[in-house]
């Protein structure tokens, strides 16, 4: 039995694992404590002391009795043998440092960029129409001359004007004419490749877009659009105009939206449509008022 004198040493000393082989019992290999394996079926031995170890162990504390254990020197390394507190430090330390958090990455990945570019873009796209080399014009920096031309490039074909008089026109004769005066001759699809170049008269064979009313296309691929550009609803018509010949073609084209959207099959749609048309005609109404007093 230990006693007060024996050594910290004697005591964290651990006994050595014994062999095992195949007859050798679970319960032996569970428990933790060393015996001897035996063979399965065959009694078990008491273990007595041996008088060899007792004299030993009396003779080892008698040697150590009054002896102070030696502490390491200050910044020393301790040995890696020492006890088993070393070893779970060890393992403690390594699973730390490989469960800690990890640094996190600068800027987002690829989807958020990505997603941002595509907000941008949008964002751009609803700001409004172009103004330098054809990029977009901010809505916020239209003039209100701007802003009722934006509104009338809409809905052109709704206003009084472009209703009275189609356009492009579609009355055959006047593009004939205006073939002949450049030389060109009307063909169909169906007889294109078997009619010549020119004919006897020197025109050359066109095609006409069936998409596109006035517009035509010859054997080089070339597109001839033969449309009145003086009467074509187009931005740079449009600014040439006064703001009160402007107002009355928006007017004109908002009350006649309102009676077509009534034909609509989506009721809750028309309604919002019709709402926001309604607030923006009172608006063009009070313009158009200060418009013609300063004629």
């Amino acid at each position: 039995m230990a006693d007060d004198d024996v050594p910290l040493s004697a005591l964290a000393r651990k006994p050595s694992l014994p062999k095992v082989d195949d007859d050798t019992p679970l319960s032996s290999l569970a428990g933790g404590v060393s015996k001897t394996p035996q063979k399965r079926g065959a009694p078990k031995a008491s273990p007595k002391p041996s008088p060899a170890n007792t004299t030993g162990a009396a003779v080892g504390a008698g040697k150590g009795a009054g002896k102070a254990k030696p502490q390491p020197a200050p910044g020393a390394k301790r040995k890696a043998g020492s006890g088993s507190s070393s070893s779970s430090y060890s393992y403690s330390s390594s699973s730390d440092s490989e469960d800690g958090p990890k640094p996190a990455r600068k800027g987002g990945g690829k989807g958020t960029r990505r997603t941002a570019a595509v907000i941008k873009k949008k964002k751009s796209t609803e700001e409004g129409i172009g103004e330098n080399e054809g990029g977009p014009v901010k809505k916020r920096d239209r003039s209100t001359k701007e802003d009722v031309v934006a509104q009338l490039l809409c809905r052109w074909w709704f206003s009084d004007e472009y209703k009275k008089n189609d356009w492009p026109p579609q009355d055959e004769a006047f593009y004939q004419e205006r073939l002949e005066k450049q030389k060109f001759r009307k063909v169909t699809i169906q007889e294109w490749e078997w009619l010549p170049e020119e004919d006897d008269k020197g025109r050359k064979k066109v095609y006409e877009l069936s998409q596109f009313r006035g517009v035509f296309r010859n054997s080089a691929g070339d597109t001839i659009d033969l449309r009145p550009q003086e009467s074509c609803p187009c931005l740079s018509n449009f600014m040439k105009k006064d703001m009160a010949t402007l107002c009355s073609m928006l007017i004109s084209a908002y009350d006649n939206q309102l009676k077509d959207i009534k034909n609509s099959r989506y009721i809750k749609e028309a309604e919002k449509t019709q709402n926001a048309i309604k607030t923006a005609l009172t608006k063009i109404r009070t313009i158009s008022h200060q418009a013609n007093q300063m004629r």
